[in-house]
């Protein structure tokens, strides 16, 4: 009996560490097991992973929300955005530039912001989109991130703005693939300690955004950064972005760390983090803390329509809704609520790599995709579109049961890797039997499947017996579940809704059942007649007769849906 293709596993699909620096720039250390430029996978769940970016700086945990600080107006310093727990501080060297010029390369940009961890440099992008030309030659600004010592820094790009036609976006993403060559082919920039994060545009048309992850990738960027999300974003166009995410995650090599700008809220961060991105960058928590905008788990609300603070960081735990509101002076106020937004967001990442670490990402990003019926779009996108490519960047097994709740978790990557599995199973035999799933797993250890090979050894049904039948169980979610692959994981370790009837809902379990009957060429097909749902994949199987189980002694199938 043959039985599944082997799985690659997560670390052979990432790669374990993933070389910033080409192999061999540290020969002279190899003995240093982590060295400057790397990129350590260490878990990775659907297309998230938890990880560590080792730079010039110190260590950045991964998956990494990165503050945003301004190198000149710090309502917040950076010493205490980074005492919150954030490793990594985002700033702009094009304010930088402006604001202090040369005296930034002298004293560097951590010394400027205040941060002796490692600093990522935006170069401009965003101003360009706001203003149009900015009067800075990319190659300046390159050599500028370089003087002022940054540690991930990304050249001066034309961004894609939402709802351009298809031959403008072409437009800014050949000017910023022209510039990202330019300057990636500079000096030993693609071999250095600092990391050159490639930007990726398109905006919406997902062509484009895959031609340029594509081709920074080959020239040499081993970093990308998806550019021109926060227009989706604010739009809630959250299924275009996961399309995004999942465009430029195609282009690129798998192990490859992938940064998003402008991602910023509890809700996306679980989204992006699933569909493939590491680091993410945002001013939002100040932003909504100058509106007076509160950052829940759930929503972001009015200060003034919040009764009881639930959050027990500093700021919350120190004072009342009421007496935060009472602020007069609104700076202090925005600041306050801005240090609680940096608590909501480190929270959220948190609970995201946690999810990571058990093996539940799928189980959190859905319920989080609760929360607002675009997120519940873009969920479907990370099931339907992303399901299928990660089943080699998701464990083969887990620690943990499955938990499968409605039609869409058909499309979870381990689902889909068992209906893999049982589309090239070779069947014993030309007879099948087919019951639906009972609680005790596997098949082949429950007193249902003991009954059945008793009922066929003493009907004489079928030349040579039981031992000649192939029994199985189905469930609308796992499919056909032959009492070889029973034990496969999930099939005996899921626990899963009973309340899924319409067999329209499940388009992977039609699949899997015309593989495996005709695959398997089966002659006939022992089922309960009255089990509805069953009875509508087995009437479009041709060439099989359908027999009652009646006929060897079975009564009605009581564990059917």
């Amino acid at each position: 009996m043959r039985g599944p293709e082997p799985r690659r596993p997560p670390s052979a699909a990432y790669g374990g560490l993933w070389p910033i620096a080409p192999p061999g720039r540290h020969s002279n250390n190899m003995s240093r097991r982590i060295r400057l430029g790397v990129f350590e996978v260490t878990r990775c769940d659907l297309g998230g992973r938890t990880g560590v970016l080792h730079t010039a700086h110190g260590t950045v945990r991964t998956p990494a929300f990165v503050p945003v600080v301004h190198p000149v107006k710090q309502s917040i310093p950076a010493a205490e955005v980074a005492a919150v727990g954030f490793d990594m501080v985002i700033t702009n060297a094009y304010i930088a530039m402006k604001r202090y010029g040369r005296e930034a390369a002298r004293r560097g940009i951590h010394n400027i912001i205040g941060h002796g961890g490692p600093v990522m440099t935006d170069s401009g992008g965003y101003q360009v989109l706001e203003y149009g030309d900015v009067g800075i030659d990319p190659e300046d600004m390159a050599a500028y991130e370089e003087a002022i010592g940054t540690d991930v820094a990304v050249p001066l790009d034309r961004p894609t703005g939402m709802g351009l036609p298809h031959a403008e976006a072409k437009g800014s993403v050949d000017h910023t693939l022209r510039v990202s060559r330019r300057t990636i082919s500079h000096g030993d920039r693609k071999a250095g300690a600092r990391i050159w994060a490639g930007p990726v545009q398109g905006g919406e048309h997902l062509d484009l955004v895959a031609k340029s992850a594509g081709a920074l990738s080959r020239c040499g960027y081993r970093m990308l950064a998806l550019g021109s999300p926060v227009e989706f974003m604010e739009s809630y166009r959250f299924a275009d972005l996961a399309r995004m995410i999942l465009a430029a995650r195609s282009a690129m090599p798998a192990a490859a760390p992938l940064h998003l700008f402008g991602a910023g809220h509890p809700l996306t961060i679980p989204l992006a983090v699933a569909l493939g991105c590491d680091t993410f960058d945002s001013a939002s928590y100040m932003l909504y803390a100058r509106q007076d905008r509160y950052i829940a788990g759930d929503a972001t609300r009015r200060l003034s329509d919040i009764a009881e603070f639930s959050c027990l960081c500093p700021v919350c735990s120190s004072h009342t809704p009421a007496e935060l509101a009472a602020i007069s002076d609104g700076a202090e106020r925005a600041r306050r609520l801005a240090l609680h937004n940096l608590y909501a967001i480190k929270s959220e990442v948190a609970r995201t790599r946690q999810a990571i670490h058990e093996g539940r990402l799928w189980e959190y990003v859905m319920r989080k995709s609760r929360a607002h019926p675009r997120l519940a779009e873009a969920a479907a996108v990370l099931a339907r579109e992303g399901g299928p490519t990660m089943v080699h960047t998701t464990p083969a097994f887990k620690a943990k049961a499955v938990f499968l709740f409605d039609a869409l978790d058909q499309y979870r990557p381990e689902v889909l890797a068992y209906h893999q599995a049982v589309r090239a199973f070779a069947a014993r035999g030309k007879t099948a039997v087919c019951i639906a799933a009972r609680s005790g797993r596997p098949a082949y250890a429950s007193p249902a499947l003991a009954a059945l090979e008793r009922a066929f050894d003493s009907a004489a049904a079928v030349e040579g017996g039981a031992a000649s039948v192939q029994f199985c169980q189905y469930s609308p979610l796992l499919g056909i579940i032959p009492a070889e692959l029973s034990d496969l994981y999930p099939a005996a370790h899921c626990v899963e809704s009973r309340a899924l009837r319409d067999p329209a809902d499940f388009p992977e379990f039609a699949a899997t059942w015309e593989a495996f009957m005709s695959g398997n060429r089966f002659e006939a097909l022992y089922c309960d007649p009255s089990d509805r749902f069953l009875a509508h994949f087995a009437r479009r199987t041709g060439g099989v007769r359908r027999i009652p189980l009646s006929r060897v002694g079975i009564k009605k199938d009581k564990a059917r849906p």
